[in-house]
């Protein structure tokens, strides 16, 4: 598999480009973050934690990317359940175990490659050319520097060859992919007319009797739900904008987050492997790697001519054993050591890792750089901002709590502290939510104090950083529109379902006359060709029921009724395969490989998952997990 990944590396790349790149620019990366107090780890994947950090990091990202897709239907608290946390917590431990899997076996994307990759990525492109104000509008978009997405970038682009190497496994018989292409490909010759329901209003009609029937049947449908008209106002840092950095403050930031400014040192090496395994024993192993060393110091130019012919890692044994730019904590721990406390042109003595004996040979050195601070200024300037209004909010949000709390009459005291826009809403049920109005909101806008007593509700976190009281101004009770306020819009209703059945009535007579060979009410329309590949101006409804009868047995005639109520009768002349030419029969045999894939993806990250070792530490985020009346707070 990874001779698959080594040897396709360039093409693979342009498919990953397909698909990272705009990736990134709808979701964003998640980027590992490892931690060492184990009281907030949540589960171990070999000797990594995943911690409570990580974990709020990935659910926050999650949130982020819905409310992006989601819009005005986006809720906060849609990650706040037990499966919800089961999932995020599978995923991280699958990405994990991936990034493992990935530094055992020195894969690894290089800087050039990925700088190419988002030179020629559509998202970036204006005109035809790598626009770098589009590029640069992204990475502020992220908060991310180009060194940093670059690198999260490299990371993604090993894991998704990875995943990759693995799909290119899967494979569609010839059999099953002539079958979906005849389903798909198949052609009939055609004719309809449609039936309308509206031809039929005018002769149907309604009584009191059947209206008033209907109204008493389904009073439910004409309920008002119980609702509160509200007012409220919200504390969050965009309160804050107006905030401003000074030259000294801009220096400083600069100064104590100069890494963050920095790109990261970079080492190449390259190595030779001498494996342990059934064939050869530790000892054996070392031995033959000492040997090799031991000619290596005598002769330092034959490194590349002895990995092609002794090394054990066949990817990089091709290129003379070259493993190209890699930062610190890209490799397992005891080969990353090596490489970055030597220096350049060092050959290092054999190294013993899980996979056997390393000579290393320390190709080359990037120091770490920092970009002088007038090309960060901008950055800086925007991230003192957003994190200075963070910090103003933290000060506010406990006065701001008491407020609304304190002076519980009104929103009003606490609007002119802090500068607030009160704002309204109507008809808010226990229904409602919107991205600010969320359950919490609801709940307590129907509790007592808040719907009997007319005071504000406490101030409640709706979002990360984001504090809301509202106030009920008016509460309407339940009630149900009486039959006289709803009889017109029963009629309409009932005249249109008797229209709809007037319609298949017709239709399901006029089939049975053409099949006894005589006139139907409908004049048909002229031939199309359709298939369920290419349906047409067809709704499916038409498509599936022109390709339901027996080839065998055309002409024929059919007919079916559309969700709109139109009822359309068929007349199927012919039928035609159309022959798959080996191009076309190649792209189904391609589509149900990606098909299959999905499965063999996942046992493959299951498998990865057993080979480090996984646990989970914590019970109510493992999968079922049920809470028992000891979890819940009295």
């Amino acid at each position: 598999m990874l001779q698959a990944f080594r040897t396709h590396k360039r093409w693979m790349m342009f498919i990953a480009m397909i698909f990272i790149i705009p990736s990134f620019v709808v979701t964003g990366i998640y980027s590992y973050n490892r931690m060492s107090d184990s009281e907030n780890d949540l589960a171990t994947v070999g000797d990594t934690s995943i911690t409570m950090m990580d974990f709020d990091n990935a659910k926050r990202q999650y949130l982020d990317n819905f409310r992006r897709q989601m819009g005005q239907s986006f809720k906060p608290n849609m990650l706040d359940t037990a499966e919800a946390r089961a999932s995020i917590l599978a995923a991280l431990i699958s990405d994990r175990a991936i990034s493992l899997e990935i530094a055992s076996e020195y894969m690894n994307v290089g800087e050039a490659d990925a700088i190419n990759l988002v030179k020629q990525a559509p998202a970036f492109q204006r005109d035809g050319k790598f626009s770098t104000e589009a590029y640069q509008q992204f990475l502020n978009s992220m908060s991310k520097s180009d060194e940093q997405f670059v690198l999260e970038l490299r990371r993604d682009l090993t894991r998704q060859m990875l995943l990759s190497a693995v799909s290119q496994t899967t494979q569609a018989s010839n059999t099953v992919a002539q079958r979906i292409h005849d389903l798909l490909t198949e052609e009939r010759t055609i004719r309809t007319f449609e039936i309308k329901p509206t031809a039929f209003l005018k002769s149907v009609s309604v009584t009191d009797a059947e209206a008033q029937s209907y109204y008493d049947q389904n009073k439910s449908l004409f309920a008002v739900p119980e609702s509160v008209d509200i007012e409220y106002v919200v504390l969050s840092p965009e309160n804050y904008k107006n905030i401003k950095a000074s030259e000294d403050d801009i220096k400083t930031f600069y100064e104590q987050n100069l890494q963050r400014f920095s790109t990261p040192e970079e080492r190449r090496a390259s190595h030779i492997l001498i494996a342990v395994n059934n064939e050869k024993t530790d000892a054996d192993a070392k031995k033959e790697a000492d040997e090799i060393y031991k000619q290596l110091q005598a002769d330092p130019s034959k490194f590349a001519q002895l990995a092609k012919s002794k090394s054990a890692d066949p990817g990089s044994a091709r290129q003379g054993g070259d493993l190209g730019f890699f930062q610190k904590g890209m490799m397992v721990p005891e080969f990353d050591n090596a490489v970055f406390s030597g220096k350049k042109g060092d050959l290092v003595a054999p190294v013993k890792t899980q996979f056997g004996y390393h000579i290393i040979k320390i190709v080359d050195v990037k120091p770490a750089q920092a970009k002088p601070l007038k090309e960060v200024r901008a950055e800086i300037e925007a991230l003192y901002q957003q994190q200075a209004a963070i910090r103003a909010f933290a000060e506010d949000a406990e006065n701001f709590s008491n407020m609304v709390y304190e002076q519980s009459e009104s929103l009003q005291p606490v609007a002119e502290r802090f500068g607030l826009k009160i704002q309204t809403v109507k008809n808010v049920t226990r229904d409602f939510e919107d991205q600010l109005i969320n359950p919490n909101v609801i709940e307590a806008l129907y509790g007592f104090d808040v719907l009997e007593d007319k005071r504000n509700s406490n101030a409640i976190e709706v979002a990360s950083n984001t504090l809301l009281s509202a106030r009920v101004t008016a509460h309407h009770k339940q009630t149900v529109k009486t039959f006289d306020e709803v009889k017109g819009d029963i009629v309409a209703t009932l005249k249109n379902q008797k229209a709809t059945e007037a319609a298949r009535a017709q239709g399901s007579a006029d089939i049975a006359k053409l099949l006894d060979k005589k006139s139907a009410s409908g004049k048909f329309g002229d031939k199309t060709v359709i298939s369920r590949e290419r349906p047409g101006a067809y709704a499916y409804e038409v498509v599936t029921a022109a390709l339901r009868p027996d080839a065998n047995k055309l002409p024929t005639y059919t007919g079916v009724q559309t969700q709109d109520g139109s009822y359309f009768v068929i007349e199927v002349q012919s039928s035609k395969k159309i022959e798959a030419s080996p191009e076309q029969l190649a792209m189904r045999k391609a589509e149900l490989a990606q098909l299959y894939s999905n499965p063999e993806q996942a046992a493959f990250i299951s498998g990865l998952e057993t080979k480090f070792g996984t646990q989970i530490l914590k019970d109510e985020y493992k999968p079922g997990y049920q809470p028992t009346d000891e979890d819940v707070a009295p």
